[in-house]
């Protein structure tokens, strides 16, 4: 049975990453640190963030920031890091999976940027098993799965995703979403696997 907002709401708040743990990827040592964490993942946590259109016709001219989650950190790319080459390689990389939710409007906007995107693996149509035949977003996954609620507040979703600096509460969202995705994927793993 589907969760409603009030029991969603109910639930402990998602334990996510610490601001220390929040990587603005701006510097060379930034991305060597990025590079490090890759060395021996097979998968990572993956969303991107668009300045929302509002006007019919406007185009979307997104994403503006892609966000990558190891078991550690979250590394945020801002539009200017895009052509960044260890980005880049991860991201057409078929064999570290990129766990996300609706992932498919990003391949194809990444596309636009020439930025190829390859190992894309979409958590929203794993739910069966737990009575849900349609998409499930990720504040449900997070809620069935890991039995906590992860805040979406509207006016840091709806927010300009294209300024930079980012605010604090924009980074803590677009951090967290990557890496909750994560923790979902890993634990419907060993949900699926428990010996492993």
């Amino acid at each position: 049975m589907p969760l409603d907002k009030a029991t969603l709401s109910q639930l402990p708040a998602f334990q996510g990453v610490s601001d220390q743990q929040m990587i603005d990827v701006k510097q060379p040592e930034q991305v060597l640190l990025f590079e490090q964490q890759l060395e021996t993942l097979n998968c990572v946590g993956f969303d991107t963030e668009s300045k929302p259109t509002f006007q019919k016709g406007e185009v979307q001219t997104g994403p503006h920031l892609i966000q990558i989650a190891t078991p550690h950190y979250t590394f945020l790319f801002p539009y200017s890091q895009f052509q960044q080459p260890a980005l880049k390689a991860l991201l057409a990389n078929p064999k570290i999976l990129k766990v996300g939710f609706g992932l498919k409007n990003d391949k194809k906007l990444l596309h636009k940027h020439q930025l190829k995107l390859e190992g894309l693996f979409d958590l929203s149509h794993q739910f069966k098993d737990f009575g849900y035949d349609n998409q499930v977003g990720i504040q449900t996954a997070v809620a069935l799965i890991l039995q906590q609620y992860l805040a979406k507040p509207h006016r840091v979703t709806v927010s300009n995703w294209s300024q930079q600096p980012l605010s604090l509460m924009q980074k803590r969202y677009a951090a967290n979403d990557a890496y909750a995705s994560l923790q979902v994927y890993l634990a419907l793993q060993k949900i699926k696997n428990p010996s492993d």
